[in-house]
């Protein structure tokens, strides 16, 4: 029997990193049931088998999501729900889907984005893939208060934008200006309103939004729905529901398959 490690925001030390990997078979192709951010080796049957799905698998809906027929760019793909989720996907796509569980100040989620998000944008704008982010706050602010607080003060932001056209841009802005998770002040309020500034987000707006107490709660609320899913760590990265490997570099594997 397969039993799933538990999974933390920060790797296991050298000597307690388990080796080996553990495979489940899935509906046909292996997913690995692995502890996020704890490893990175490499598993080449277990990403190409999930490059079978994501490449061939494609199953169209009545979906109405206001995203244009045949949208040309990642940006063009988004929609935001009420949940505090967002999706990218080309319209009528709606499997496989590829969950992303992120946290704006997991230095993990960074690496993530780095090394596969341009890959997945490009499968989504080619209707392989429907991709759903789940923004989230995985650090406790009992535990880790500075952090926290870092992290709910980006995850505030990303949902104060109200126009799925910048969403996107504004993401990629967090992650690209993420401070060291024990900077006090990290993702301080006016770097937040410049960096919304920066992608054509109404100023004024955006600031009274991050500033309310309803985008605070808000944040809290989308953080414990996600925990609710048993999300333990970010970034978890589910692909039709399992726990797949995301820190191999997935550009390429189309060709490959």
């Amino acid at each position: 029997m397969i039993t799933q490690r538990s999974r933390s925001h920060r790797p296991a030390p050298a000597a307690e990193r388990p080796s080996g990997n553990d495979l489940r078979s899935i509906g046909g192709f292996l997913s690995t049931v692995n502890s996020p951010r704890v490893r990175r080796k490499t598993i080449g049957p277990v990403l190409v088998a999930a490059a079978v799905i994501l490449v061939t698998v494609a199953i169209t809906s009545s979906r109405h999501d206001g995203v244009p027929a045949n949208a040309a760019t990642p940006s063009d793909l988004i929609t935001l729900r009420p949940d505090g989720s967002v999706v990218m996907a080309q319209r009528g796509v709606k499997s496989p889907v590829l969950e992303v569980y992120e946290d704006y100040q997991c230095p993990y989620c960074q690496e993530f984005e780095r090394t596969n998000g341009e890959t997945i944008k490009q499968w989504a704008v080619q209707g392989k893939i429907k991709v759903v982010y789940y923004p989230m706050t995985i650090f406790r602010k009992e535990k880790s208060p500075v952090t926290h607080d870092n992290s709910h003060r980006a995850l505030k932001a990303s949902l104060c934008v109200t126009d799925p056209r910048k969403w996107l841009a504004y993401h990629d802005e967090l992650y690209t200006h993420q401070p060291e998770e024990t900077a006090e002040g990290g993702f301080a309020i006016e770097d937040l309103v410049t960096y919304a500034k920066k992608v054509g987000i109404a100023e004024a707006d955006f600031a009274a939004c991050l500033n309310s107490r309803e985008s605070s709660d808000r944040a809290e609320e989308v953080s414990e729905l996600a925990l609710a899913r048993k999300v333990e760590g970010t970034p978890t990265v589910r692909l039709n529901g399992e726990d797949i490997d995301w820190s191999t570099p997935w550009a390429g594997t189309q060709q490959q398959v």
